[in-house]
């Protein structure tokens, strides 16, 4: 989907002169125009081989899925700062570092102290029989009993059946990875699948103020066997066979789970690096690019390597860290990089920068956001053969639509196919918290497939040449912005033309599987970190 440009005159003199003296250079997509020459060493670095294999280290076991406060991130980070340092660019962090520190306080389930208190004075110490991948703030969490199997594409209930119950649980292959989204859409306040493996809780972040009352985890089937059967329950409800259909049953029975934590304070790194603008005295003003780099990580046992989310930004970032650092000619205004922690625990990262930014906001140009732009999408009827080179662009025009304009232009020498029906999405990724603070953003997004927020999530899924392009996009629109200048929100934002907002309503939610009180949420695993250094948490 393409648009007119009939506000950009004002760009044209660079554009244009840059555009003159062109080199027959290798377009991205069939359609496009060469890079200007100016701009070609930089567009020309950004490979598809290149990216397949940064992300390959990125989405590789030894990051491990990049769970904030997890090991895995924390190699993640220095290894993103160690490729910053290489480019030769600054950094932008504490003490002269890349890295600017989220200070947080982990939070671990004693296993030998917690139990689970059922029907008829049954007592189950949670070690080896309850593992929790989300708890509450609260010590107890009690609720009636409910048992389901769930099975087929639209599992449904009867409207409120679930509320404030804990669940126990059985799914087949279609709902395992959506179970606690679907379970908390009923507002249960906890959810246990059975496993046959031994139940390990994660760690937790603690952050802010912020409280939860839910829990999700696992539970064995030894102790699933002796709840149900306290509860007069018969245990087909965990039975899988061929032909199982949907079963829900719901119990007057109560079950309590007694859980008892131990704190620890860390620190979280966001990274940060910074390209020098090339007029002394337009330099101080800047343009921000970012992506996330956290994922899933370790949880249940099992990585969830995170290649499209969002490997495939924080390598597009690092591609376009690398274009800018070696390309001869810099953009007049300067350029931050910014690759955000604990985007998948609610965007904290980004707002901690936001909150605690290392250059004035007022001074910033735009907010480019990378966030999932390595696979086909797959959702309703769309095939990802259809979607090799079409990416969604969210945000652009919420605030000054010259933005829009700007990677418009962009995109006649990269030629992707945008759609502009996922700004439903819009407050899911890192830059609704730059929005928030009046300045203007653009948000590049290759929407839904089945292996989101799955173990699935793998680099040999990717579709490489949609990387290097959406690198290329905002490569090429990060030089156009530094030239034009300051982009401000109107004091009364645009809808943004086209946005439907409706086709992301049926997924999860990009940071968290849902923002409802008492509804579990994607988990957020965690475990223990070395370097960074630890740090007290602020209030």
């Amino acid at each position: 989907m393409f648009r007119a440009l009939n506000r950009f005159s004002s760009l044209c003199g660079f554009w244009a002169t840059a555009l003159c003296s062109s080199s027959l250079l290798v377009a991205q997509y069939d359609g496009a125009l060469p890079a200007p020459k100016p701009l070609a060493v930089g567009f020309d670095s950004i490979t598809k081989e290149q990216s397949q294999d940064w992300l390959g280290i990125l989405a590789g076991p030894g990051f491990e899925g990049r769970g904030t406060g997890q090991l895995g991130y924390v190699r993640a980070a220095h290894w993103v700062a160690g490729k910053a340092a290489e480019f030769g660019l600054e950094p932008m962090g504490d003490g002269g570092t890349y890295f600017q520190m989220l200070p947080m306080t982990k939070l671990f389930v004693d296993g030998m102290q917690s139990k689970v208190a059922g029907p008829g004075g049954l007592v189950i110490p949670m070690e080896k029989n309850v593992g929790l991948d989300r708890f509450p703030s609260q010590p107890e969490l009690s609720g009636k009993l409910a048992f389901v199997r769930l099975v087929g594409d639209s599992p449904r209930f009867e409207e409120k059946s679930l509320a404030g119950r804990i669940v126990l649980y059985v799914a087949d292959a279609k709902n395992e990875g959506r179970a606690s989204f679907l379970l908390g859409q009923q507002r249960a306040i906890g959810v246990l699948q059975v496993t046959d493996k031994e139940p390990q809780s994660t760690p937790q972040l603690k952050r802010g103020g912020r409280t939860s009352n839910s829990a999700a985890g696992t539970i064995s089937r030894v102790a699933a066997t002796l709840i149900s059967n306290a509860a007069g329950v018969p245990l087909t409800w965990m039975e899988m066979p061929d032909n199982a259909t949907m079963e829900s049953k719901t119990v007057e029975d109560s079950v309590t789970l007694q859980i008892r934590l131990r704190e620890e304070p860390v620190a979280v790194p966001n990274v940060i690096a910074w390209q020098r603008g090339s007029d002394p005295s337009l330099n101080s003003e800047y343009v921000v690019i970012g992506a996330h780099l956290d994922h899933l990580g370790l949880s249940r046992g099992e990585i969830h390597p995170g290649a499209d989310d969002n490997g495939s930004g924080s390598t597009a970032l690092l591609n376009i860290a690398k274009a800018m650092a070696t390309n001869p000619v810099k953009p007049k205004r300067s350029v931050l990089f910014l690759w955000f922690a604990a985007e998948e625990i609610g965007l904290v990262g980004s707002a901690h920068y936001c909150n605690n930014p290392v250059l004035p906001l007022d001074k910033m140009v735009c907010m480019l956001n990378i966030d999932m732009v390595g696979r086909n999408e797959e959702k309703g009827g769309d095939k990802p053969e259809d979607n090799l080179r079409s990416l969604h662009l969210v945000g652009s025009q919420k605030g000054d639509k010259s933005l829009h304009d700007v990677i418009m232009e962009a995109n006649k020498h990269v030629n992707l196919e945008f759609e502009f029906d996922e700004e439903g999405v819009f407050g899911r990724s890192d830059q609704a918290n730059f929005f928030k603070k009046g300045i203007s953003v653009a948000f590049l997004f290759g929407g839904f497939h089945p292996d989101y927020h799955r173990p699935t999530d793998l680099p040999s899924r990717i579709n490489y040449d949609k990387i290097a392009a959406a690198a290329k996009l905002f490569y090429l629109t990060a030089h156009l912005a530094a030239e034009k200048g300051p982009m401000k929100v109107p004091a009364a934002p645009a809808t943004p033309e086209g946005a439907k907002g409706e086709a992301a309503k049926s997924e999860p939610p990009k940071a968290e599987a849902s923002k409802a009180e008492g509804t579990p949420s994607a988990p957020a695993p965690v475990a223990t970190p070395a370097a960074p250094v630890a740090v007290e948490s602020k209030p």
